[in-house]
């Protein structure tokens, strides 16, 4: 069983783990196309934990990334022209995050038809 202190030490060895891994230089090779199957490949060779929501990636391509770079800056290239942004969550893992529509938008849209 995990004394609190022990476990404590577990969990700040994750989080070092996980910012060690995007600070170092790796090689990606991440086609461009459709952003949530690159999203699934960069996850696959950097090791990071990545947090989406499937409806935030959805309609939204990637001209993919190819190359010897850090992971933090290999996922905003591939990134780059989405409405998406990246947080560190508390617990090291990065998160996606979508803009909040603004309700100007909202309204914008045609109610759906009803027939």
């Amino acid at each position: 069983m995990l004394t609190r202190p022990r476990l404590a030490l577990v969990a700040a060895a994750g989080l070092l783990a996980t910012g060690l891994a995007c600070a170092h230089a790796r090689e990606f090779d991440v086609k461009g196309g459709e952003l949530r199957p690159a999203l699934d490949a960069y996850i696959a060779q950097s090791g990071v934990q990545l947090i989406y929501k499937m409806e935030d990636v959805k309609d939204l391509s990637t001209r993919g990334i190819r190359g010897k770079i850090a992971a933090d800056a290999a996922l905003e290239r591939l990134l780059d022209g989405t409405r998406l942004r990246v947080r560190r969550g508390q617990d090291g893992a990065m998160v996606l995050i979508a803009p909040a529509r603004s309700p100007a938008a909202a309204r914008s849209e045609p109610p759906p038809r009803v027939e």
